[in-house]
């Protein structure tokens, strides 16, 4: 019956390891936020230095619980309508699991009217996965079980290319993209498959200090589908606070506050399921801005995406 148990475990493992949280979708508080990490097209228009990071700690308190936690810089030059960035994540699933992604990223903005804009972006890098599930040894079996778990470690560094659009008013923005481009044999896992994200936002004035910010995103990749559903509050451009369902995975609280250069977020998720294993997960988000220009005028409102 033991080996059962832990032959079970170690096939859920594997299976979870074929679609990282990368893959998965971020948060939509991170999304509202930044974004080029799965949409090249989403580098804003600000020509100050953005540096964000968020961590994402899945069943905390539970041994090997997931881990993810991504970086990205970006800055936009005006006089070249142009986005520069690059993004860096690791995904850690379970104890066995690793995932590095790193790359650069580049975007061109068009002006469509003095209220609206579209923008097309593009990155590229290495994406390298492994796995060695000798490392469970002493966590989920004992000497005696050692036969069922795999003894090699292995480990993939793939070429890795995303592509982008999005398209932007001072009210709404749509994107799309597509991750892992030309991945399209079935997911392994050492190997992502293409993955594809959507997403709409409104940024809609409620009274002189509240705008409301609903959203929704839509990710497939392979066999897996997500949708999340987001409303977030800011409250005189300083505080905001909002809800995130994951339909059919779990609902996320959010709060953040803004001051200067400075903005940090927290959201904690309740997850749904008869399988969750621990309902203890938790994001942390801080991002800051670097001026790179003395007496830079402002951006056009019309250019300006959060």
């Amino acid at each position: 019956m033991k080996k059962i148990i832990i032959s079970l475990i170690f096939s859920l493992i594997s299976f979870c390891s074929l679609f990282s949280q990368n893959d998965l979708g971020p948060a939509l508080s991170s999304q509202l936020f930044s974004r080029i990490n799965f949409n090249p097209a989403g580098m804003g228009n600000d020509r100050d230095i953005n540096i964000f990071n968020m961590n994402r700690m899945q069943w905390a308190g539970f041994e090997g619980g997931p881990q993810y936690s991504i970086l990205n810089i970006h800055y936009f030059n005006d006089r070249m309508n142009s986005g520069f960035g690059g993004a860096f994540s690791y995904d850690q699933l379970g104890i066995a699991n690793r995932a590095l992604n790193a790359k650069l990223a580049y975007s061109y903005s068009i002006d469509l009217s003095e209220k609206a804009l579209i923008s097309f972006g593009a990155s590229g890098g290495v994406l390298r996965k492994g796995n060695d599930f000798s490392l469970l040894s002493g966590h989920i079996y004992d000497k005696a079980d050692i036969s069922i778990i795999p003894q090699v470690a292995e480990s993939k560094m793939n070429p890795d290319f995303d592509f982008g659009v999005e398209f932007s008013t001072p009210t709404l923005l749509i994107g799309a993209s597509i991750n892992h481009l030309g991945m399209m044999d079935p997911a392994t896992i050492l190997t992502p498959t293409q993955t594809y994200y959507g997403y709409v936002r409104g940024m809609f004035p409620v009274s002189q200090d509240i705008v409301l910010a609903p959203s929704v995103l839509y990710m497939n990749s392979g066999l897996i589908n997500v949708i999340d559903i987001n409303t977030v509050a800011f409250f005189n451009e300083a505080f905001w606070g909002g809800l995130s369902l994951r339909l059919g995975a779990g609902l996320a609280a959010m709060a953040g506050l803004e001051w200067n250069f400075l903005r940090v977020g927290y959201s904690y998720e309740l997850s749904f399921g008869s399988a969750t294993i621990n309902n203890n997960t938790h994001e942390l988000m801080l991002s800051f801005k670097i001026n790179t220009e003395r007496k830079a005028a402002p951006a056009p409102d019309k250019k300006k995406k959060r």
